[in-house]
């Protein structure tokens, strides 16, 4: 049974924030960007909220969250792995996606030490949070819903790469191959935890890559400005 909370947060987190992510990408098709900063800030103030109701909802719902790897040292290996195999396929289009002087991954390349910093915080509410959100309860009730946990991860992983389009829909087809590779490592290691540190990780480095390559070929640190031709 999915009490309302559990509702909620299906409707929050597979329709609503999808649809947010859909519009907002056409209002960033436009050039119209936020202030980096102030960005980050809202981020980081967003995930906040989204992860405090979720651990409400994992609570009300009854579901376990932080259960530890059944075997810490082969889940350490193989999330090793997966983020090896997440780097060395991205490292290539980020570095494409700056010479080629991409506008929107503006948003995701700190500059100096303050923004860096709070990147790097970005990142770890982001690989706890997205993984809490998604992996965790939104793959578990829609479990209950389907029956079934692969139409279920299916349908999780929709809506992760649907809260994402604002980033293109090229990155957006990469997130759901992604998001699916998140699912099958929690339910091979039976835990959030080794999904979170991979999620964490790879954040942090796509961002300071974006930022050393930003660096390197000369990325405005101000943005790309739309052409008025």
């Amino acid at each position: 049974m999915i009490g309302w909370i559990g509702y909620t947060h299906l409707f929050l987190f597979g329709f609503l924030l999808p649809l947010v992510a859909i519009r907002r990408a056409r209002t960033l098709s436009a050039g119209q960007y936020p202030p980096r900063r102030k960005l980050f800030v809202s981020i980081v103030v967003q995930h906040s909220m989204f992860i405090l109701f979720s651990l409400l909802v994992a609570r009300a719902e009854w579901i376990d969250l932080f259960a530890p790897p059944a075997k810490p040292m082969t889940s350490s290996l193989l999330a090793m792995a997966v983020l090896a195999a997440f780097i060395a396929f991205m490292r290539p289009r980020w570095k494409r996606n700056v010479i080629n002087r991409e506008r929107n991954i503006h948003l995701f390349m700190p500059r100096g030490c303050l923004e860096k910093g709070m990147w790097v915080l970005i990142s770890a509410l982001a690989g706890f949070g997205e993984e809490l959100i998604y992996r965790g309860v939104l793959w578990e009730l829609l479990t209950r819903m389907t029956g079934s946990l692969l139409p279920a991860a299916l349908l999780a992983a929709i809506a992760f790469a649907a809260g994402h389009y604002y980033q293109g829909w090229k990155s957006t087809a990469v997130i759901f191959v992604f998001s699916l590779l998140f699912h099958a490592l929690v339910w091979q290691t039976g835990s959030l935890i080794p999904a979170m540190l991979v999620h964490f990780l790879y954040d942090a480095m796509a961002g300071m890559m974006y930022s050393r390559f930003g660096e390197k070929f000369g990325y405005p640190a101000e943005g790309i400005p739309v052409s008025t031709d």
